[in-house]
């Protein structure tokens, strides 16, 4: 699920996990530094997920990845 429901809570929504990889974000990074940096932060979403949420915040415009590095919204 995307948005948090009766029965999906908000840490286990891509809204809410996302919110995982906004903690981190950083101009000028890769996907896979990217992974490493949320890994490092100690969050237990899979790599499915992640890219779930990549996917989510490309979506809703919060990021782009121009010559393999992302690049972040405000």
């Amino acid at each position: 699920m995307i948005a948090p429901s009766k029965y999906v809570n908000t840490k286990n929504s891509l809204l809410g996990q996302s919110t995982a990889l906004l903690a981190v974000r950083q101009d000028g990074t890769t996907v896979s530094e990217l992974w490493d940096k949320v890994r490092e932060a100690g969050t237990d979403i899979s790599y499915e997920r992640f890219i779930l949420c990549l996917d989510f915040l490309y979506a809703v415009g919060l990021v782009e990845i121009q010559g393999g590095t992302l690049s972040w919204h405000r």
